[in-house]
């Protein structure tokens, strides 16, 4: 009876054991196939990060454990702007947990390890003068068209670390240089799209030109010739605007004043020769309405066209006034 009681229970115990493993199997079963949501969140705090944004993101400076969309959304979290480029700036734990928390959208089972201070410190890059110079040769070149010039000095105000990015420069004007080839003007910084600083440049450049120089002394009204000029290169902002460089702008007209050797000439230092000068023979010419009288006369004075000038007549001696018409031809004014 006992025996049979025994076997009765082990049997028993057995088909249990049998059900356990069964409803085990099948919790593990659909376990595989319906896994649990977990919506705990860790955020980890750097003490230290480099930031290349102008505001400061939770992204940034810490590692996120989070799922999906939840994790995005943390990385977003603005904490406000960044340091200047290559500065350093701080926040306190206190104020970084506060922010996150204060999230609605955030589950209770969120764990934040912080430092109680985090150091930030925006990443930047250097524009050197050197950079600037290459810009400023390279405007000057379009500016006078290829022709020779130096940049003999340049000066620039205002250049300091700016942020990370595709950086272009940009004039504000192209008029960079005046007269008397002094550089003023203003160069934009613009970093991605975004202008962040404005230069002011000034400088000075010189611009060559070959310019005709005297080789000796000449006296009003004298003729200059070929022989009596060399050509120089000079730096044309130190001269007058109305230097010579090429030979017909000289050729055949005589020097208003005297010029000493070694000058350069300028246009309004020249003149025409006048049409007719004093001692020249010319034609005079008397008419009215039913006479004309063609004879010679010496001018006693020099003239140009259309001028009013004294001859005298060579037949009679007699001094009249006239009008220059033509080379040599003078008519009697009554």
């Amino acid at each position: 009876m006992f025996l049979t009681k025994l076997k009765n229970k082990s049997i028993f115990l057995l088909i249990a054991g049998i059900m356990v493993v069964q409803q085990v199997g099948l919790n593990d079963l659909f376990a595989k196939d319906n896994p649990k949501l977990d919506n705990s969140i860790t955020i980890v705090i750097n003490e230290t990060s480099l930031v290349k944004q102008a505001h400061v993101y939770l992204g940034d400076i810490s590692n996120i454990i989070a799922n999906g969309f939840l994790k995005e959304a943390l990385e977003k979290i603005d904490f406000g702007s960044s340091p200047k480029p290559g500065k350093i700036k701080s926040f306190d734990k206190k104020k970084i947990t506060s922010i996150i928390c204060g999230q609605r959208y955030l589950p209770d089972s969120i764990t934040i390890i912080s430092p109680q201070q985090i150091f930030v410190k925006r990443l930047s890059q250097t524009i050197s003068k050197q950079d600037i110079r290459q810009f400023v040769d390279t405007q000057l070149a379009h500016f006078f068209m290829n022709k020779e010039y130096e940049l003999k000095t340049l000066n620039v105000r205002g250049l300091e670390p700016y942020p990370q990015g595709n950086t272009t420069l940009g004039l504000d004007s192209n008029e960079i240089v005046n007269k008397n080839g002094k550089l003023s003007f203003f160069i934009d910084i613009i970093i991605d799209g975004t202008k962040e600083d404005r230069l002011s440049i000034s400088g000075l450049v010189a611009r060559y030109e070959n310019v005709f120089y005297t080789k000796r002394s000449f006296k009003k009204g004298e003729t200059i010739s070929i022989d009596d000029i060399i050509l120089k290169k000079k730096n044309i902002f130190e001269l007058s605007e109305n230097f010579i460089k090429v030979f017909h702008e000289i050729d055949g007209k005589i020097l208003k004043s005297g010029i000493r050797k070694g000058e350069y000439l300028k246009t309004s230092l020249l003149t025409e020769p006048p049409m007719v000068q004093k001692g020249d023979i010319v034609t005079l010419v008397a008419r009215n309405e039913n006479l004309l009288i063609v004879t010679s006369a010496i001018s006693k004075e020099d003239g140009f066209k259309n001028e009013l000038i004294k001859v005298e007549n060579i037949n009679s001696g007699k001094l009249v006034r006239g009008i220059i018409k033509e080379k040599s031809k003078v008519e009697v004014v009554y």
